[in-house]
Formats: C-alpha cells, structure tokens, sequence
C-alpha cells in the first residue's frame, strides 16, 4: 500500500469539497441567477390627456402652482406618451382621457370637443395607445356617474384604443364596495374586457374589499410634497393593496420645484426625471408581480431654468396601424 496514489477521480473530489467547505466558512454563498430576487416593472405607462404647463419660477400660491391643463394637437399629445413610455422598455403605452365637464376643477378647463375625442381617439387607435376615458364626479352637482359612463362609452366604444374607464374621487367621495361594484358591472355590459380605475390620494377612498374580476386599479396621484416622500407613499399605496394593480400619477407641476418656489428642490432636479423617480418608485415595491402603471403630467415647463422640459417632441413613436 505504500506509495500508492488515490484514483483521479477521487482525488479532484475531495478537493472540490474541501475548497467548497473552505469558501462557505467565510461566510460566502453561491447565488445563481434564479436567486437574485425579481424586480418590479411597470406594465403600462404613459401621459395624461389634457397635459399640463407648469407655472413660472418662484410661485408659491398653489391655484397657480399647479399649472394649466393644455389641449396639445393630437400629434404632439402622442409625443407625450411616447416619450414616457418608450424611457420603460417593454411597458404597454397608455394614457388617461378626460372627458365630459371639467369646468369644476381646479384648475377649470374646457376639454376636447366631441370632434376632437374622436379624431384624436382614431389617433390613438392607429398607435395602439390604451386608452382610459375618466371622469370627474362632483358631490355639488350630483353627479350620476351611471349615465356619465353610458354616456362616454355609448359615444366611444367603437375605438379599439378604448381598454377601460376611470373615476377621479378627488371631488365626489368614497367608494363603497357596493358602488364600486355598480360601476365596474355597467363599464363590463360594454365590454368584460374594460378595466375600471379609482384615483385618489387616501386609501381610504378605495373600496374596502370590493376587487371585482381582480382587474380593478386604484390610482394613488399624490402631490405637493418632496420627491422622496411622495415615493415611499406611492411605494406603500401599491404594497398596501397588492395583488390588486396599481398606478401612479406622477411629475404634476406642483412638484417640479419646491412647495416653497426654491429651485433647488423638485422632479426637474433628476437627471432623467421620468426614469429616475418611475425606478426610485418600483425599488420600494414587495410584489414584483403587482400590476403597476405609472402617469406622468407636466408635458411642458415655464421655468426660466427648465426650458428644456418638453415632451412634445423626440419621441419614438410605433409604425401606426392600418
């Protein structure tokens, strides 16, 4: 037995288990790729329809400095989208439509015409944009939305763009399961395809247990606070909630500088302000596969120090449909 060597075979396999033994000691671990944990992503993004100018430097009177809603020619309203949507590749584009009175709003707005939804609605069927028609019920003037979305969908359900219907409860009030229910069956008899979203800033303001088909969105559009601290709230309103999809509204003109009118604060202070704060959003969410969709509003700035901001030109749009 003397000088007698150990097979090959076994040598290199006492070797790899001492190297593997000595590698763990030191607290190492081995990560395969399927380890690494998933990311969230957004499955849909894209603008808002009317867009937003923010106001000029220094304001900090909020009916001012929170813009004004401006009707772009249908062109420049795709660049919008676009240029949100093509910043998350593989997302589905989309955009939230207003429609119906908006005079109530802060601030008030004259909308598109009748005409106009649907030129630029056959737009958006060409380029594949998804559209939510949205509405804004009022508790001052008794808004039935039942008829508002017979109305709205009676007169727009033939655009294959058309993929649901939103309610903003900004001015009305909170949605009871039963209500939510109501809503979400009346926009299914046009088509069970059709998602209903909710929008508000309190999670109180979502129904408590009513989930429907599990295709409802609630919309968190908070405003008027730093970019950080609206980020953990977008972050919790879609953590609370999930599975349940979600979306958020985001680059309102409020928060393009600071509350205080300081230009040292604010979204227009990120490198890529879509991008970063849309990512710094997603790194705060649990599910990774949660729904999520992100809005984005201020199509342009009045900033002497952001004139660069426009999002109505540079896109890269899709080749349009036949």
């Amino acid at each position: 037995m003397k000088n007698q060597k150990l097979p090959l075979a076994i040598t290199t396999l006492i070797l790899t288990i001492l190297l593997s033994s000595a590698y763990m000691i030191k607290g190492h671990r081995t990560q395969t790729p399927e380890q690494k944990p998933a990311a969230a992503s957004y499955k849909w993004t894209g603008a808002w329809q009317p867009s937003r100018i923010s106001a000029e430097d220094g304001i900090t009177a909020l009916d001012i400095k929170i813009g004004k809603f401006i009707n772009l020619p249908k062109e420049e309203l795709a660049q919008v989208i676009f240029n949100v949507n093509n910043r998350f590749p593989g997302s589905k584009s989309w955009a939230f439509w207003a429609v119906g009175d908006m005079s109530g709003l802060t601030p008030g707005h004259n909308g598109l015409t009748e005409a106009q939804h649907e030129a630029y609605l056959n737009y958006m069927d060409l380029l594949g944009v998804a559209v939510f028609l949205e509405i804004f019920p009022s508790k001052k003037t008794s808004t039935n939305i039942l008829t508002e979305i017979d109305r709205w969908l009676g007169k727009f359900k033939h655009h294959p763009s058309v993929a649901g219907f939103g309610i903003d409860l900004e001015y009305y009030e909170k949605a009871s399961d039963a209500a939510a229910k109501t809503w979400d069956d009346k926009i299914k008899s046009y088509n069970p395809a059709y998602r209903l979203f909710i929008r508000h800033y309190d999670p109180g303001f979502m129904p408590p247990t009513y989930r429907g088909k599990g295709d409802l969105i609630f919309v968190d559009f908070a405003s008027e606070a730093t970019v950080e601290d609206l980020s953990k709230g977008f972050a919790a309103w879609a953590n609370r909630f999930a599975p349940t999809a979600c979306a958020f509204q985001i680059g309102y003109p409020a928060d393009e500088d600071g509350m205080n009118g300081s230009n040292t604060l604010g979204w227009w202070k990120l490198k890529n302000p879509v991008t970063d704060w849309g990512n710094m959003i997603l790194a705060q969410i649990k599910n990774p596969k949660q729904e999520l969709g992100l809005i984005w509003v201020t199509a342009k700035s009045a900033k002497t120090y952001h004139q660069s901001w426009d999002l109505t030109r540079g896109a890269k749009l899709p080749k349009a449909k036949k």
